[in-house]
């Protein structure tokens, strides 16, 4: 079986742990199976490494210019083509899209209209289209509605991550018989830690997020460093050893905008490997992030969190995890925020919490391989 990944975003470490629980379940299920992504998805060198196949595709839409490509990657010779790891669309069997929060008024219309053509043209074909556990909606704007809802008509399963996405989805007015819910997956994948990270030390994690200042109020934009400098304050007097870690690429400046605020003594961890970053994650003490897969790394190991966001999907985790007090609205309260920090630091509300954590985190976990099932289920059928 060949599959292609869609909406895996390299320089993104939570969209691209998403690749690596896709990889592995694959695998798992068979060692035949393969993972291809579009050629201009990153690097060559990015993909081999990831274990995928580079997928050719033409960007026009018309029927000939994929017969085409097709006809030149024919031409080459078996031995490069088998070498090079080179597929195309005729030799794939199904299509996963992981984008993790696309399909939205907040992203336009661009993103639903490329996937609702896909979508159409590989229904057409008889190849499974399934949508893997993520956030959607709200779609008000009609012509963001409009694409989506040929995204539902054509795919054969949908996961919606939390309840209102799954309305969203619902509220579109098509068929929802395929529409489930089902966590994000990556909870299942281990995490692994660093030679350089001191696992023994009792340190406090601190995750900023570009999107809180480019997808929020300008109130809230405002506030958002100022947030960041709090948290790192009273982590600091609590003697946790705050260090910055970059979780995305597009996060670097503003890491460094927060390390100069405290003249440069925070450490800033960049790392590369996503399993790296969750095994780091795994060891912290606490963690305060803006970045969901952060969270998501951190909560399913049972790690507490003090968190902030810019979408639904935020107050949905919290929720999946038990632990909404841990949720800051005003990102200016200094007082709300050092009296949710101690829920967290301080006993004895840190131990209820970390067992409420370790319990939803089996429940979840056990969500997200109930949906790898049904995804089985679709693709042999």
């Amino acid at each position: 079986m060949i599959v292609e990944i869609r909406g895996i975003h390299f320089e993104n470490k939570g969209s691209e742990l998403m690749l690596y629980a896709v990889v592995q379940k694959l695998s798992e299920w068979n060692n035949d199976n393969t993972v291809a992504m579009r050629f201009k998805a990153e690097t060559f060198r990015k993909r081999a490494e990831a274990g995928l196949y580079q997928l050719l595709y033409s960007d026009r839409k018309s029927h000939f210019s994929n017969q085409v490509t097709e006809s030149i990657v024919n031409f080459l010779p078996k031995s490069l083509i088998s070498s090079l790891g080179i597929t195309t669309y005729s030799k794939i069997n199904a299509v996963l899209d992981a984008s993790g929060f696309a399909y939205s008024d907040q992203w336009g219309a661009k993103k639903s209209a490329v996937m609702a053509d896909l979508a159409k043209r590989m229904s057409k074909q008889g190849k499974k289209v399934i949508l893997l556990p993520q956030a959607f909606g709200p779609f008000d704007e009609p012509e963001v509605k409009s694409n989506f809802l040929q995204v539902l008509e054509n795919s054969h399963l949908i996961f919606a991550r939390d309840p209102i996405s799954y309305k969203c989805l619902v509220d579109l007015g098509g068929s929802s018989s395929h529409i489930k819910m089902a966590p994000d997956f990556t909870n299942l994948v281990k995490g692994r830690v660093p030679d350089y990270f001191e696992r023994d030390k009792k340190r406090a994690c601190i995750i900023p997020n570009v999107r809180m200042i480019d997808k929020n109020s300008a109130n809230v934009a405002d506030s958002y460093l100022q947030f960041l400098e709090i948290c790192t304050e009273l982590l600091v007097e609590a003697e946790l050893n705050p260090f910055i870690l970059v979780h995305d690429f597009a996060d670097e400046e503003l890491a460094l905008q927060l390390q100069e605020k405290f003249g440069g003594s925070l450490e800033v961890i960049i790392e590369q490997n996503p399993l790296n970053l969750k095994g780091i994650l795994g060891n912290c003490y606490v963690v305060v992030s803006s970045r969901f897969h952060g969270l998501i790394s951190a909560l399913s190991q049972g790690v507490p969190c003090l968190a902030t966001g810019w979408s639904h999907k935020y107050r949905m985790l919290f929720e999946d995890y038990a632990s909404p007090e841990c949720l800051v609205y005003s990102l200016d309260s200094r007082e709300e925020i050092e009296s949710k920090l101690k829920l967290i630091i301080e006993e004895p509300s840190r131990s209820g919490l970390i067992a409420r954590l370790q319990t939803t985190g089996m429940e979840q976990k056990a969500l997200a391989s109930e949906m790898w099932t049904e995804v089985y289920k679709v693709l042999v059928a």
